[in-house]
């Protein structure tokens, strides 16, 4: 793998012009915003690097997926297939002013590179292709079947994925999937995870009134925000326990090699507290406990809550209309739309058959066995080139489309990537090292290469 080291080292400028370039191109799937533009130009970055692809039109008028294949060297027919998961679509920037450099100017600050999508996902994409341009320059071509799934949804919850799964899921299938994330931890350790939570994704509403009241009315008039606050507060208790009926029916518990797994994470509860600035966790957790709350719990969030006047200044209002908005964080075995339909049952049980609900997305968890076979090429590729042995979590508390992959398309996934807790993802000033960027490029080069040595 020298030449292929080598190659990566000395086209790291231009690697990095090719990320630059992707940055550089706004794809704010939230706001749809880039979008005229951006699969075209990821499109053309595939075809640069050797792919045939295709600009993949999704159901329901989603943003454009983009795809791209590339066959193996000799004998694609027989060789093994191996799928890069990736979006290229990103977070929005705000709040603008905490930006140090303009996020869709893509800026080299020393080893640092800034720019919104730099670490996630645009960096992981350049990475890839540094590893695969790689082969093609050294070696001719790659020595096994490789595939590209581009997204175009994943920051904005994937929601149309699932039907482009069903409809053309077949052209995207594998031997075997690496997924978007993955890189070293804060001790500098490479790190996978091996699933996803899921997620649902609710609004609520009541409407008490025609319209809004002088609030001297309170006295005699019925309250939307309290209404929905009472309704809210029925959903889960002071220690945490989400009070719907049959919420836990589905959980699966971990494996014995799942909670080790766990245990054996090193213990980042001093760099949450000051980042986050509390004094503890609910409950009281530490240690073991804390990480697997964090790991194995379905949770049950309040994300935003609206009614009334917030302005500057004092307005005697009684709103006539309160809103909030939800995620529940689902683990396996539970089902985002059986979640929806328990949580209508609960609030009628209750009493608040008047709130209405929306659906705004749903995820379903996954998580790839820690004993596969995959994991564990993966891990070992890992240590060769880290030179550490990998810290292994089976799934983040975070959410993406690992299920429609994963379970419904049968290939077991792993992570490999460029990701290190100092990027500051999805915040202002997204950043990577260069460092992570190669380090990211050469593990993708020896999972290829070890992937068509020893796969089936």
């Amino acid at each position: 793998m020298k030449d292929i080291y080598a190659h990566i080292d000395s086209h790291v400028d231009e690697s990095i012009q090719q990320l630059f370039e992707l940055v550089r191109q706004p794809s704010i799937s939230a706001q749809k915003l880039g979008f005229d533009r951006a699969p075209r130009l990821m499109k053309d970055l595939l075809e640069l690097n050797g792919f045939e692809a295709d600009i993949v039109p999704v159901p329901n008028d989603g943003l454009p997926t983009v795809y791209g294949f590339m066959p193996a060297l000799n004998d694609p027919e027989t060789a093994p297939t191996l799928l890069f998961y990736c979006h290229y679509d990103v977070q929005p920037v705000d709040p603008l002013e905490l930006w140090d450099t303009d996020p869709f100017e893509p800026t080299q600050v020393d080893d640092r590179l800034y720019g919104r999508g730099m670490s996630d996902d645009k960096g992981n994409i350049g990475a890839r292709l540094a590893a695969i341009r790689a082969f093609v320059d050294e070696r001719g071509g790659v020595p096994c079947n490789i595939k590209m799934f581009c997204e175009g949804e994943e920051e904005s919850g994937s929601i149309n994925l699932p039907d482009l799964i069903a409809e053309r899921g077949d052209d995207f299938k594998a031997d075997a999937c690496i997924w978007e994330g993955g890189g070293r931890n804060l001790n500098d350790d490479p790190f996978m995870y091996l699933g996803l939570k899921g997620v649902l994704g609710v609004g609520l509403s009541v409407k008490m009134l025609a319209g809004d009241a002088h609030s001297s009315y309170a006295a005699i008039l019925p309250s939307a925000a309290w209404r929905l606050l009472r309704a809210l507060e029925t959903i889960k208790d002071g220690d945490e326990r989400i009070l719907i009926d049959g919420f836990y029916d589905a959980v699966t518990e971990p494996s014995e090699e799942a909670i080790a797994a766990v245990e054996a994470l090193p213990d980042d509860a001093p760099e949450w507290l000051d980042t986050f600035g509390v004094t503890g966790f609910v409950k009281g957790l530490e240690g073991e406990d804390l990480r697997k709350q964090l790991t194995f719990q379905p949770t049950a969030n309040v994300a935003g809550l609206d009614s009334g006047y917030q302005d500057e200044g004092l307005k005697t209002v009684l709103p006539a209309v309160a809103s909030a908005k939800m995620d529940f964080r689902l683990v396996p075995d539970q089902r985002p739309h059986d979640i929806f339909e328990k949580l209508r049952r609960h609030l009628d049980k209750h009493g608040f058959d008047d709130v209405e609900l929306e659906l705004l997305g749903a995820v379903n968890p996954y998580r790839t066995d820690l004993n596969s076979p995959w994991v564990q090429l993966v891990a070992e590729t890992a240590e060769e080139i880290y030179g550490r042995k990998p810290v292994m979590t089976p799934n983040m508390a975070g959410t993406g489309p690992m299920f429609d992959f994963g379970d419904t398309l049968g290939m077991p996934i792993a992570t490999s990537g460029i990701d290190h807790p100092s990027h500051k993802i999805h915040a202002p000033n997204e950043n990577i090292a260069v460092e992570d960027f190669t380090l990211g490029a050469k593990h993708a080069a020896l999972i290829i290469e070890r992937f068509a040595q020893d796969w089936g």
